[in-house]
C-alpha cells in the first residue's frame, strides 16, 4: 500500500481533531468531491450539488488564471473509510543556533507531522464549495494552476447515523454563520473591483472627493442631520457602478467587480470618473458652487434644507442622474447627455418631486417613487421607452399618491 504523505499540524477545537495539511489543487480538484455524503436520501445530495452549479464556480475559476495574487482560505474537508493515519515529528534537529529545542513545548511539537491518506478514502468539502468547483474548473484549463497549494483542513466523519448528524451540524455552522463581505469592507479592502479602487483613489488623493466632501460612512444614507458633505462614498461607489457598466458599456458588473484590469484601464476608468462629474458641474451652476468652494459645507447647508433643495445634493439624486444619463448615451455622446441633463428641474419643491419624491409635509423623501421620477424626467426630455406615456404616466401618480389622473399636470416637456 502507498500512502500519500501531507505536510500537516494536528489540533483540537471543542470535540472535533482536525488536521491543517498542505494541498496541491491538482490532487485537491481530483480527490475531493462534494457534500453529498451528509445524507441517505438521494434527492438531498442532488440537492446540495444543484445548488453549485451556479456562475459562482466559473467566477472563482476566472480569478484563478487571471490573477497572479491569487489566494484561498482554509477549505474544510471531511474524511473517512479508506486508513488515514498520523504520523508526528520524533525528532527536531536545530539549524540555527538561537533555536532551542528545549524551548519547545511538547504538545507544540506533537501538533507537528504528517497526515497519511492510502487513496481509498472518501473526501468531501464541508466548507468551500463553490472554490472547489472553481478550482476543479481552472485546473482543467490551466496546468500551471495545478500546482497552486492550498490550505485544506480535515475532520472525521462516520458514515453512521449519528456520525452524519454531527457532520451536518458542521457544514450548517461553517455555512450559516459565515458573513458576506459588506459594501463598506469592500470600498475600503478589494483590489479587484474597480469601482471600488477608484472610490479609494478619488477619496485619498482628489481634493473635490476628499473625505470632508464625501461622507465615510458604513452606510449609503446621509444622516438627517448632515449638512456638510455631498453624498456617501457607498453613494459614490453606486454612481460608479452605474457609470461603468452601464453609460460606458463596456463591461459587466460581474467583471468589474472580480477582475482587476491593468493599471492603464483602470486610470481610464478613473479618468470618466472625473470626467462626467467635470461635465456635470459645468451644467449645474450649484453643483459648480460646491466643488469650487474652499468649504462646500455652506454650499451643502443651501441646498439641503429641511424644506428641500437640490436633488442631486441627496444620494437618490446622484444615482437617478446616473441612470438618466445611461439611457441618454445611447442616442448622444456623454458631454451632450449632460448638457441636456443639466435643463432638468432639481428643485425638490417643484414638479417632479414634490408630493411625489419629497413629501414636503415630513421633510422625508420616499424612495419607491424614485424608478417613476425618473420615467418622469425622461418623459420631459422625449427619451423615456416607447411604453411611458401621458396616461400610463397619469395613471402610476394616480395610483401613487390617489390624486384623481384627470387633474393631474405632468412636467412641460424640455425642447
Amino acid at each position: 500500500m502507498v500512502r500519500h504523505f501531507l505536510p500537516a499540524l494536528r489540533g483540537v477545537f471543542g470535540d472535533w481533531a482536525y488536521y491543517s495539511c498542505l494541498m496541491s489543487l491538482r490532487e485537491l480538484s481530483a480527490r475531493v468531491s462534494f457534500a453529498d455524503q451528509i445524507h441517505h436520501s438521494k434527492a438531498l445530495s442532488e440537492l446540495i450539488q444543484r445548488k453549485l452549479k451556479d456562475e459562482r464556480a466559473d467566477d472563482i475559476s476566472k480569478y484563478l488564471k487571471s490573477n497572479p495574487e491569487r489566494f484561498f482560505n482554509s477549505l474544510v474537508v471531511a474524511v473517512y473509510g479508506g486508513d488515514p493515519a498520523w504520523h508526528e515529528l520524533d525528532e527536531i534537529k536545530p539549524q540555527h543556533q538561537d533555536f532551542k529545542v528545549s524551548d519547545v513545548s511538547k504538545d507544540a511539537i506533537a501538533s507537528l507531522g504528517f497526515l497519511s491518506l492510502t487513496g481509498d478514502e472518501r473526501l468531501f468539502a464541508l466548507d468551500g464549495q463553490h472554490r472547489l468547483a472553481g478550482i476543479q474548473k481552472a485546473v482543467l484549463a490551466d496546468e500551471k494552476i495545478a500546482e497552486d497549494e492550498v490550505s485544506v483542513i480535515f475532520v472525521s466523519h462516520r458514515n453512521d447515523t449519528v456520525g452524519m448528524r454531527r457532520t451536518r451540524a458542521l457544514f450548517t455552522t461553517l455555512n450559516k454563520t459565515a458573513k458576506p463581505v459588506n459594501k463598506s469592507e469592500i470600498i475600503a479592502l478589494d483590489e479587484s473591483d474597480v469601482m471600488a479602487i477608484t472610490v479609494r483613489r478619488l477619496i485619498e488623493s482628489n481634493p473635490s472627493f476628499s473625505d470632508k466632501r464625501i461622507l465615510v460612512i458604513d452606510s449609503p444614507n446621509l444622516p438627517v442631520t448632515n449638512t456638510s458633505h455631498l453624498t456617501t462614498i457607498q453613494n459614490l461607489y453606486d454612481v460608479l457602478t452605474i457609470l461603468f457598466s452601464k453609460v460606458m458599456q463596456q463591461q459587466s458588473i460581474k467583471s468589474l467587480s472580480f477582475q482587476r484590469p491593468k493599471d492603464d484601464e483602470l486610470e481610464e476608468y478613473y479618468n470618466y470618473a472625473i470626467g462626467y462629474f467635470s461635465l456635470l458641474e459645468k451644467s449645474v451652476p450649484e453643483l459648480a458652487a460646491f466643488f469650487k468652494a474652499s468649504n462646500g459645507a455652506n454650499v451643502v447647508a443651501a441646498q439641503r434644507t429641511d424644506v428641500g433643495g437640490s436633488v442631486l445634493f441627496r444620494p437618490v439624486g446622484m444615482t437617478m442622474f446616473a441612470h438618466i444619463a445611461e439611457t441618454l448615451v445611447k442616442s448622444m455622446d456623454l458631454p451632450d447627455a449632460i448638457k441636456l441633463m443639466g435643463r432638468l428641474p432639481r428643485d425638490l419643491n417643484k414638479a417632479p418631486y414634490k408630493d411625489l419624491l419629497w413629501d414636503r409635509s415630513s421633510g422625508t423623501l420616499n424612495l419607491k417613487r424614485e424608478p417613476l421620477v425618473r420615467r418622469l424626467l425622461l418623459y420631459t426630455l422625449g427619451y423615456a421607452n416607447r411604453s411611458v406615456t401621458a396616461a400610463s404616466l397619469r395613471a402610476e401618480i394616480s395610483k401613487a399618491t390617489g390624486e384623481a389622473a384627470y387633474t393631474i399636470k405632468l412636467p412641460v416637456k424640455i425642447k
